[in-house]
């Protein structure tokens, strides 16, 4: 059957509003995603991507594909951790966190988190742990004396920021010499 994807976007009172309908699964993401990373500054607290069957008669002609719940983030404690689906994966998207949890492609009875600011990854044995874990890495990394020297934490995350940008200008530095050599 023919099919169209609509990413749709609620309020706390449950007010939705459509984002767009289209043709392929990859552009209702695509612009769920972007939104979500916006999200920072609406009260928007919940989305989804809705697929509906094209000439369907019927009440079934729509059914949910995935949905996102928003939650404040365990590392950057800022409300853009958005958790899809019942507790299967989460992602952080303020651009200076980008802290994640996943079941694991290969096993999965294993949970994967991170935090990519900082460069950690840790396994977990369910979706609670992983949660834990990240909780963990930001006291882990308040406690090694980080808090002490930062004024705030958003001068902590530009930190972060700039050494992952200096160690990819490194590796891309270290590969253009191997490549003129």
């Amino acid at each position: 059957m023919k099919q169209v994807f609509a990413p749709i976007v609620a309020t706390p009172g449950g007010s939705e509003t459509t984002l767009g309908v289209f043709s392929k699964e990859e552009d209702a993401w695509d612009v769920l995603r972007a939104f979500l990373a916006k999200a920072g500054e609406t009260d928007i607290v919940s989305g989804n991507i809705t697929v509906w069957e094209i000439d369907y008669v019927g009440e079934d002609g729509q059914f949910i594909l995935a949905e996102f719940d928003r939650n404040p983030c365990p590392v950057c404690e800022e409300r853009s951790f958005w958790v899809e689906g019942d507790n299967e994966r989460a992602r952080c998207y303020n651009l200076r966190c980008g802290s994640w949890i996943e079941q694991n492609t290969f096993d999965s009875s294993r949970w994967d988190c991170g935090w990519p600011a900082a460069n950690w990854e840790k396994r977990a044995d369910d979706y609670k742990q992983a949660f834990r874990r990240l909780i963990e890495m930001r006291a882990q990394s308040t406690s090694a004396g980080t808090e002490h020297r930062m004024p705030s934490r958003e001068a902590w995350l530009n930190e972060k920021d700039r050494e992952r940008r200096t160690i990819q200008q490194n590796k891309f530095n270290s590969l253009n010499e191997d490549i003129t050599e």
